[in-house]
């Protein structure tokens, strides 16, 4: 719950790191999203291929994944987008693929600092929000995207008006299919320990328990502002 965290105020840690495997489908949308006049078809399209939807913290674009992909969230991160790209790049590169910095033409959420497979197709991106309390970095990694994902996104992506190139859409698997979510979380998780100095430690179960929560809330014809809801329960 990165929303949940970046509100905390008096935290007992300067730096944290959620690297996981998501356990299901999500479409996050972002508050440029829901201007669109078509974020309620958009979620309806989410809603029909099995995903659930929110509006995320982090600006950009919406995004979808599942547990094809790997999700961190980088709570206090200062860094830059370009110092983050080139480490997502790097660990990429250290697993056998060409992963380089820079946006492909017709990509979904669209950034310079995406990370693309030889030029061909994007596979991380990442967003970033600050506020009074603290900064999040978000970052998703593509490495199996199934066809619900690649179909969603396209769909998705339609009903808001964004341009896209689906042949942009892809993963980490379509170069090195034995490559697993796990791995590359594990890969990249090592890597945010060497570079900040983090230890392993068990999530909070005050924020466990309000991610459960959030996790029973009811499906709603447009997406659930994680901010707003999160406002309502930090302390």
């Amino acid at each position: 719950m990165p929303a949940l965290l970046l509100r905390t105020t008096d935290a007992p840690w300067g730096e944290l790191v959620h690297v996981y495997v998501p356990h299901g489908p999500t479409v996050a949308f972002t508050r440029r999203d829901t201007r669109s006049p078509g974020i309620a078809r958009a979620a309806a399209i989410a809603h029909a291929a099995g995903f659930a939807t929110a509006v995320r913290s982090p600006g950009g674009r919406m995004v979808a994944y599942d547990e094809g992909a790997v999700v961190v969230d980088h709570v206090n991160g200062r860094d830059s987008f370009a110092l983050n790209a080139d480490h997502h790049a790097r660990v990429l590169r250290s697993l056998g693929v060409d992963a380089r910095v820079g946006e492909v033409e017709g990509e979904y959420c669209p950034g310079e600092f995406s990370v693309n497979v030889g030029g061909r197709f994007k596979v991380v991106g990442s967003a970033q929000r600050i506020t009074p309390t603290g900064s999040l970095f978000s970052t998703v990694v593509q490495v199996a995207t199934s066809d619900r994902v690649h179909d969603v996104i396209v769909a998705v992506s339609e009903a808001l008006g964004y341009e896209l190139q689906e042949s942009t859409i892809g993963g980490l698997r379509d170069v090195r299919s034995d490559l697993t979510p796990a791995q590359v979380a594990a890969a990249l998780a090592d890597d945010y320990r060497q570079r900040l100095g983090t230890t392993d430690e068990p999530l909070d179960p005050w924020v466990a328990g309000l991610a459960a929560e959030a996790a029973e809330r009811p499906r709603i014809d447009v997406p659930a502002d994680v901010d707003a809801w999160a406002r309502s329960r930090a302390t």
